[in-house]
C-alpha cells in the first residue's frame, strides 16, 4: 500500500467570531480548545467511567454534543443519538442508497446493491482462477486445455463486468479498511444535525431522529476513502468531496459548486470583513454564501486541516506556512504570506492546536512539535513515548493541559510549553477520533463503544 488514509481528523474549524451560536461539529467549536474544563486525566480507572455504551459498528467520526444528547456515527452509514447523561442509544438511522430512496423503490435498489456485491465476488474469484491458470500455462505452454480455460475465463470476466455496469450506480466507493465510510464528524445548528458519508450521501435530521432530507451529493473517488467533515457557516452546509459544494441546509439543494480536488482534511471556516468563508486543505479560500473563490494555491495538506486563529491561517504539513487573511471578501486582496517553516517531515493525520501564541502539532509517528506562531520557528520536536501506534486524534487543549492520543488507545496530558512536561498517561479502548471535553467529563468514541469519563 503506497499510502495510508488520514483518519478521523477532518475538521470543522472557525476563526475568531466565525462560529454562529449553536453550530458545533468536529472538535465541538472547531478550535480543539476546551479551556474552562476540569479534564479527567485517568481514563483507565474503572471508578472514573460514568457509562460505557457498546456501539453496533465502529467509526472514526468524533462525537458532538447537543444539549443532553450525543451524536455519533457507525459503519457503514448510520447516525446515532445517545443520552449524554446515561449513554442510552435513543435512536439510530441508516442511510444507504436504499434507505434514502422513496419507499416504493427501496427493495429494487437493495437488489441492485446486492448484485454489485455478487458481481464483484464473481469477478474476484475469476481473477484468482485466471492467475492460477496463467501460472500453469507457463509450466505447460503447449497445453491446449489450459489455453482454452484461460480464454473462457476472460470471456466470463467480461460478461460479469458488463452485468456490473448495469448496476454500478449502486456500488459503494472504494475505501481503506481502516477508514471505512463514516470518518466524517456530524455538525449541528442546535435543532438539526447534518452529516456526510463515504457513500456520497448527505443527510439532515431533527434531534428526534426524523429525516428532513437526504441525497447523493457526489461520490468520492479517492481509493483510500473520504474523511472531510462538513462545515456549517453563513447559512450554508459546505461539503468537500471532489469539488466543494455549498448546500442549502433547509433543503439539501446545491446552491453553488467550486472546483477543487479530493482531500482528506476538511474545509475550515473563518470570517473576512463580516462574511463567512471556508478555507480548504487545497489552500483555497471560498466565500460561503455564493462559492466565490477569493484565493487558491496557498498550500496543500494531504491529510489534516488548516488552522485559523485571529485572522491568520496556518497550514502545517509538507513543511508549513502561515498567511494573514485579506481584509475584504471580494477577491480584490490576496492573503499575505507571513512565514514558512519545516517541522519534521511525515504525515500529519492530526490537525494542530493554537494556544498562547504557539502551535502544537503531532505527526503519525508521535513526534510532537512546538512552533512559534509569530515567526514559524520550530521551538522543539520530540517523540512522545507514552503514545503507541499511529497518532490520529487531533491535538486538544483540555483545561490547563494539552491532550494527545494514538490508535492503541493510549492518551497523554502535557503542560503547554517547550518543556513537554507529562502530567498523566492513560490507556482506553482503541480510538482514532478526537475526544470532546465538557465541564469535568470527557466523551470518547472508541472503535467499539462510546464512553463518558469523569475525574
Amino acid at each position: 500500500m503506497k499510502r495510508t488514509i488520514w483518519m478521523a481528523v477532518a475538521s470543522l474549524g472557525f476563526g475568531a467570531g466565525a462560529l454562529s451560536a449553536g453550530n458545533v461539529g468536529w472538535r465541538m467549536d472547531g478550535t480543539g480548545r476546551f479551556p474552562g474544563v476540569t479534564a479527567p486525566l485517568h481514563w483507565d480507572k474503572a471508578e472514573c467511567v460514568v457509562w460505557k455504551t457498546p456501539t453496533p459498528k465502529w467509526s472514526n467520526a468524533s462525537p458532538i454534543l447537543v444539549g443532553d444528547r450525543i451524536f455519533i456515527c457507525a459503519e457503514p452509514d448510520s447516525l446515532l443519538c445517545l443520552n449524554k447523561l446515561t449513554g442510552e442509544i435513543l435512536w439510530q438511522r441508516s442511510n444507504s442508497y436504499a434507505d434514502i430512496a422513496p419507499e416504493a423503490g427501496r427493495e429494487e435498489i437493495r437488489k441492485k446493491m446486492a448484485q454489485v456485491g455478487e458481481r464483484d465476488k464473481q469477478i474476484n474469484d475469476l481473477q484468482g482462477k485466471l492467475r492460477q491458470l496463467e501460472k500453469t500455462a507457463k509450466e505447460k505452454p503447449d497445453d491446449a486445455d489450459i489455453q482454452a480455460a484461460i480464454a473462457t475465463n476472460k470471456v466470463e470476466q467480461n460478461l460479469r463486468r458488463e452485468e456490473r455496469k448495469a448496476v454500478q450506480d449502486y456500488a459503494l466507493p472504494s475505501t481503506h479498511g481502516a477508514n471505512g465510510l463514516t470518518s466524517c464528524t456530524p455538525v449541528t445548528d442546535g435543532t438539526r444535525v447534518f452529516t456526510f458519508f463515504g457513500n456520497g450521501v448527505a443527510v439532515a435530521y431533527d434531534l428526534e431522529g426524523k429525516r428532513l432530507w437526504a441525497r447523493v451529493v457526489e461520490k468520492p473517488t479517492e481509493g483510500w476513502g473520504h474523511s472531510a467533515s462538513p462545515v456549517l457557516t453563513e447559512g450554508r452546509l459546505v461539503i468537500q468531496v471532489r469539488d466543494v459544494h455549498g448546500l442549502d441546509p433547509a433543503s439539501g439543494e446545491t446552491v453553488w459548486t467550486a472546483k477543487s480536488k479530493p482531500r482528506w482534511g476538511a474545509c475550515v471556516g473563518a470570517v473576512i470583513d463580516g462574511q463567512g468563508v471556508v478555507i480548504t486543505a487545497n489552500g483555497e479560500i471560498i466565500r460561503a454564501k455564493d462559492g466565490l473563490v477569493l484565493a487558491s494555491g496557498l498550500h496543500g495538506l494531504e491529510y489534516c486541516a488548516p488552522l485559523v486563529h485571529e485572522g491568520v491561517v496556518y497550514f502545517i504539513e509538507n513543511g508549513g506556512k502561515a498567511f494573514r487573511l485579506p481584509a475584504k471578501a471580494d477577491g480584490t486582496e490576496k492573503p499575505e504570506l507571513l512565514w514558512q517553516t519545516a517541522p519534521p517531515k511525515e504525515r500529519y493525520y492530526a490537525s494542530p492546536l493554537y494556544h498562547d501564541g504557539v502551535i502544537y502539532c503531532i505527526n503519525q509517528q508521535r513526534v510532537y512539535s512546538i512552533i512559534d506562531a509569530q515567526n514559524g520557528k520550530v521551538l522543539k520536536s520530540e517523540t512522545i513515548k507514552s503514545l503507541r501506534q499511529t497518532a490520529y486524534p487531533s491535538v486538544t487543549l483540555a483545561g490547563a493541559y494539552i491532550c494527545l492520543g494514538a490508535e492503541s488507545g493510549s492518551a497523554v496530558f502535557l503542560e503547554p510549553g517547550v518543556e513537554m512536561k507529562e502530567v498523566a498517561a492513560s490507556t482506553i479502548g482503541s480510538f482514532r477520533t478526537t475526544p470532546v471535553f465538557e465541564n469535568d467529563r470527557v466523551y470518547i468514541r472508541t472503535l467499539d463503544a462510546m464512553i463518558c469519563i469523569r475525574p
